[in-house]
């Protein structure tokens, strides 16, 4: 019985992958239309999209497991600090141990995702295609929305270019024709710095001319995503897209990101050390004091680092 049941709940899913795909390529067909395109223009972007996202189950177990190691991981490593400083004050028993638990988190974490990513080649691969599709359809319902309503949907496209820009510049990794020592990579991503650039100030001038905006925007995804999926890394936008434009470097993003990171769990910390002294000084029950902690770090981070980023270092600590 629960092998018939683990069949079913699969070939449900599958189904519901396959009519989702569907739905997306129609969607997209459409927004091509809009666009003055015609699907003919970008056929393997379609291809691609009309093919679904399949995530192999060996993946999935794989999610589980890496999860499973980093959230053990972090709890040992926690329980080893807090047995160490047994003697000292409970304070810093329970800072000590929650800086080893998110140190531990911060490195397993994006190790194992990284290690998913090396894994599951097919979806990171096609990764590029289906977030530049998604950002495309997200400027199409921007652009048919009216006057008075399309700054709601700035928020949206936003989110989903951040997910696309990363993936335009690891594009001459992850589209498989560059070998890692060739000298095609250079200059592959030296490009691609560019088409990021292109594509950024694109995105920035949403908030002066949103029309053109907009329409420039999902053009370019347009290019990109088929120029991408035919394999041509080195010629993801033409020449004339890209005049004048400053280069997105990867490094730089991910250095400013990091950099951002450390300053929100640096706050975070500090105010959770704050609010425990607070709730001792205020002479509240020990059982508030973790609570009363929590709420200190997620304040802290909030107010250095934002509500996003304090939820991503939330995320990392169970029980939260």
């Amino acid at each position: 019985m629960d092998e018939w049941y683990y069949h079913y709940e699969r070939e449900q899913e599958a189904r519901q992958r396959a009519a989702d795909a569907v739905a997306t390529r129609t969607a997209y067909e459409a927004a091509l239309a809009d666009l003055s395109r015609a699907p003919e223009e970008v056929p393997r972007t379609c291809a691609l999209v009309g093919a679904g996202k399949a995530e192999p189950l060996w993946v999935e177990l794989a999610r589980i497991l890496f999860l499973a190691l980093a959230l053990f991981g972090g709890f040992f490593s926690a329980v080893s600090v807090s047995s160490v400083l047994r003697g000292a004050p409970q304070v810093v028993s329970i800072i000590g141990a929650l800086v080893v638990l998110t140190a531990v988190y911060l490195l397993l974490i994006p190790l194992s995702v990284w290690l998913l990513g090396r894994l599951d080649r097919a979806g990171r691969r096609d990764a590029l295609v289906h977030a530049g599709v998604a950002t495309v359809l997200a400027c199409v319902h921007a652009l048919e929305a009216p006057g008075a309503e399309r700054a709601e949907h700035f928020q949206g496209v936003d989110d989903l270019y951040r997910r696309a820009e990363p993936l335009v510049l690891r594009a001459h990794r992850t589209r498989g024709t560059i070998g890692g020592s060739s000298p095609r990579r250079t200059a592959a991503r030296q490009h691609a710095e560019r088409v990021a650039g292109a594509l950024r100030r694109d995105l920035c001038r949403m908030d002066a001319e949103p029309q053109d905006a907009l329409r420039d925007l999902a053009g370019k995804l347009v290019v990109v995503c088929e120029r991408y999926a035919e394999g041509r890394i080195g010629r993801l936008l033409p020449e004339a897209d890209l005049a004048d434009v400053e280069p997105v470097t990867l490094t730089r993003r991910a250095l400013r990101e990091s950099a951002l990171m450390a300053v929100v769990i640096a706050a975070a910390f500090c105010g959770a050390l704050g609010a425990w002294l607070g709730g001792q000084a205020a002479g509240l029950p020990d059982g508030f004091l973790p609570w009363t902690a929590s709420f200190g770090m997620l304040l802290g981070g909030t107010l250095a680092g934002g509500w996003q980023r304090a939820a991503r270092l939330a995320e990392l600590l169970p029980g939260l």
